[in-house]
């Protein structure tokens, strides 16, 4: 296996934003708008309600409030024109350090300096929040958990600050996830986009497939673009024939982007990397935007699975102690990302076959083979267990419709589809993580395999380390001896998150790509571009002098 997923979650956490709030007025005091501040006020509210704003309701009141707090005096025109200047600048470069769109954050043309001021306001407060949590909600569909775990965002303090003269990176990078994971990607993105700025790397011709030991004309080529993805160290860069370094950097490539590393170049492995260096920074910023739905504090003791990797980590004290293979959904029955808990798991596991599995699947092979459930060990519940009906004897399953009338269960055994351990997830629509009989499969690199539910490569090794250390080394004895159903607790609740993750960097900064198995990425990556374009203004205020 690759190296490991979960130093993500490495610490130091998100630190808090501490900036000031200003205190109105002296000695709370009332104060009442004079009428010239009354007319400004309506000014600044019409142009309020048209500025472009990703969420109008909660940010229309921030930019209210800040405006109230100062008198409605503009923050970024005027005397304070070069201030604006410095911020919209910053803002430019950040958003695109960060994996941001710059051009969302650009001002469009104003008719006053007042409209100038509420835009340019607006285009922060978006900025600063799309940086926060996120420039779109973390829906499954692009690989977020469904609901809403982001962190805070407080555009008032933010905004605020920025109008005191803090600088806007420094409060950038209070507001971005500070997770490790989230850093090395920003590294990572920084070193790609360099590559693409400088032309790319070169493009290898399809051809007949390459094996150590070849000779080809398409060598040359290879050598060059493992050289820009720095798997091949330059001093290698003329020869036609696949020699060994070259089968080593072949392989090293194919490790980090999920493809079987037997050093061969077929035509997998050129389709790979043939993928534009601006396609994979493109990647790099979707999965960015991945951290920053991030909740802020995962724990220091979780689960970690990345779904797209087919990978799962266990970190205990902010470090990674254990890592295996899994077999996650497969592109019909996708596992959705979600974050659970954990707090016990099942010992001799029986299997309630859902009705999906049973109309779609069990009952088209009951109509060719009428034993099937008798040679699968399969049980119709509806019977006692060892009755003839309750094998289906004297059913004529042609007969039955596309609906299965019957209740399906597996008892325990060798054979049992969830093998000899279950681990129950709290809140998650019935996704577990289990045994499984078909232990060859961990061996493939391609394990998109299952109905939804994570198997693992290691279950005995997971249950003793999070059953603590009285289990250590007994639980596989304990099976054995004891053949029944018998649900364990964990030594503490864990936190379990199965995640998205196709694209990341390990601790030597090598970035790590995989398929977008579920094409999560292919419909995030136009959502953002929906949702960093500003949206236009309904209506403007034109008719003010220049302040």
């Amino acid at each position: 296996m690759s190296a490991p997923l979960v130093l993500w979650f490495a610490r130091p956490l998100l630190l808090s934003m501490a900036l000031s709030v200003a205190t109105l007025g002296a000695g709370g005091s009332a104060w009442a708008e004079p009428p010239a501040a009354t007319e400004q006020s309506k000014r600044f509210e019409a142009l309020i309600l048209a500025a472009p704003l990703a969420e109008p309701a909660t940010e229309a009141k921030v930019l209210r409030d800040f405006y109230h707090a100062r008198l409605y005096q503009p923050a970024w025109s005027g005397s304070n024109e070069a201030l604006g200047e410095r911020l919209l600048t910053e803002m430019q470069t950040t958003a695109l350090a960060e994996g941001l769109d710059p051009g969302a954050y650009a001002i469009p043309a104003a008719g006053s300096d007042i409209e100038h001021d509420v835009l340019v306001s607006a285009a922060l407060l978006r900025f600063g929040r799309d940086l926060a949590i996120g420039a779109v909600p973390p829906e499954r569909a692009f690989g977020g958990f469904g609901h809403d775990k982001r962190g805070e965002f407080d555009g008032s303090r933010f905004l605020k600050a920025l109008a005191d003269g803090r600088p806007l990176p420094e409060l950038a990078a209070a507001a971005t996830p500070h997770f490790v994971g989230y850093s090395r990607l920003k590294d990572a993105l920084l070193r790609t986009r360099a590559v693409a700025r400088a032309g790319g790397w070169p493009q290898v011709p399809d051809g007949a497939k390459l094996v150590p030991g070849d000779t080809d004309d398409r060598v040359p080529l290879l050598r060059r673009r493992l050289i820009a993805g720095g798997d091949l160290d330059g001093a290698f860069a003329e020869g036609r024939q696949l020699d060994g370094p070259l089968v080593a950097a072949i392989r090293r490539f194919q490790s980090r982007h999920g493809l079987d590393p037997d050093g061969t170049v077929g035509t997998r492995t050129i389709a790979t990397l043939n993928v534009p260096a601006d396609a994979r920074a493109r990647q790099i910023s979707v999965n960015l935007e991945r951290w920053r739905w991030m909740t802020r504090d995962p724990g220091r003791h979780h689960v970690a699975v990345n779904i797209a990797a087919a990978a799962l980590d266990v970190v205990e004290d902010g470090a990674v102690v254990m890592s295996m293979r899994v077999v996650v959904g497969d592109t019909k029955h996708p596992t959705p990302s979600m974050n659970a808990t954990m707090n016990s798991l099942v010992l001799n596991p029986s299997w309630s076959v859902p009705p999906s599995i049973a109309n779609k699947e069990i009952l088209p092979k009951l109509r060719r083979d009428p034993n099937y459930l008798t040679s699968s060990k399969l049980k119709i519940t509806q019977y006692p267990e060892d009755s003839p009906e309750a094998a289906g004897d004297g059913v004529d399953w042609n007969a039955i419709g596309k609906k299965f009338p019957y209740r399906l269960r597996q008892p325990p055994g060798p054979d049992n589809a969830l093998g000899q351990l279950k681990f129950n997830l709290k809140d998650s629509d019935d996704i577990y993580l289990h045994d499984t009989p078909n232990r060859k499969v961990f061996s493939r690199p391609y394990r998109a395999l299952s109905h939804g539910c994570v198997r693992l490569e290691r279950p005995l090794e997971l249950g003793e380390l999070l059953l603590g250390r009285h289990w250590q080394g007994r639980l596989a004895d304990n099976i054995a001896a004891n053949a029944s159903t018998r649900t364990l607790m964990l030594e503490r609740t864990m936190p379990v998150y199965l995640m998205y993750w196709t694209a990341w960097a390990d601790d030597d900064g090598t970035v790590q790509f995989r398929d977008d198995l579920y094409g999560h990425d292919r419909r995030l990556a136009p959502a953002l571009d929906r949702a960093r374009a500003p949206a236009p203004r309904t209506a403007s205020s034109r008719t003010g002098s220049a302040l």
